[in-house]
């Protein structure tokens, strides 16, 4: 079963499908699907455009923090592409082995 979610930008007027597999999705997966759908990881090849997706819940306006969350299928976000420092961005966690989020355990 795949799950959807529904998300735009804060710019944008219509809410657009992500479809994702599974009914759930990791925040940091749902970034990396709409770096990808949007094609932001191509139009700059240059690391020296770090930027985040801030995402925000569009119906409680809950900004979520943590990438390993997980945010059920049907979930409408809203959201916002933010600086980040340098080596910290989303593209940057995107290329790291394992997709960019920690194995296991902080520490």
């Amino acid at each position: 079963m795949s799950s959807t979610i529904l998300y735009k930008f804060r710019s944008g007027t219509n809410f657009e499908t992500l479809p994702l597999p599974g009914t759930s999705a990791r925040l940091f997966d749902i970034k990396r699907a709409i770096v990808r759908a949007k094609k932001l990881d191509s139009s700059s090849s240059n690391t020296s455009l770090e930027f985040d997706l801030a995402i925000q819940n569009a119906s409680t306006n809950e900004t979520y923090d943590d990438e390993s969350m997980i945010l059920p299928r049907g979930t409408r976000v809203v959201v916002r592409r933010v600086a980040a420092e340098r080596g910290r961005g989303i593209l940057s966690r995107m290329a790291q082995p394992g997709g960019g989020m920690p194995m296991g355990g902080g520490g």
